[in-house]
């Protein structure tokens, strides 16, 4: 039996971050960050197609990260101690590990990836 991505309600996105999630596929949205945290940032992720995409860039636009994964099983937000954060697990036969993208206060992005 295929594995669900569940991912929250956009509302909980909103009200964590103050940004709507926008629909920018027939299955996809993406949540730019750009107004929330100075930076070029944005975090699109597809319920369907289980995957999830960290982009973030320079101010002249130059990629300084790109990442894609597949496999996402859960999108949560994360709150505490002064931090939010989006977090994104993954699971696939052969791999587990979890995407943190933290918002506030400033910025970072941490990938662990495991054999399973």
């Amino acid at each position: 039996m295929p594995v669900e991505f569940v991912t929250p309600d956009p509302q909980e996105i909103v009200n964590a971050l103050g940004v709507e999630p926008e629909i920018t596929g027939e299955t996809q949205r993406t949540v730019n960050l750009v107004d929330v945290t100075g930076e070029d940032l944005t975090l699109s992720y597809d319920a369907v197609g289980q995957s999830v995409t960290v982009r973030w860039c320079t101010p002249s636009g130059k990629v300084m990260l790109n990442v894609f994964r597949e496999g996402a099983i859960l999108l949560r937000v994360q709150e505490g101690d002064g931090e939010t954060q989006l977090v994104v697990e993954f699971e696939t036969r052969d791999t587990a590990g979890e995407l943190r993208l933290k918002v506030f206060p400033e910025v970072s992005i941490t990938e662990t990836l495991l054999f399973s």
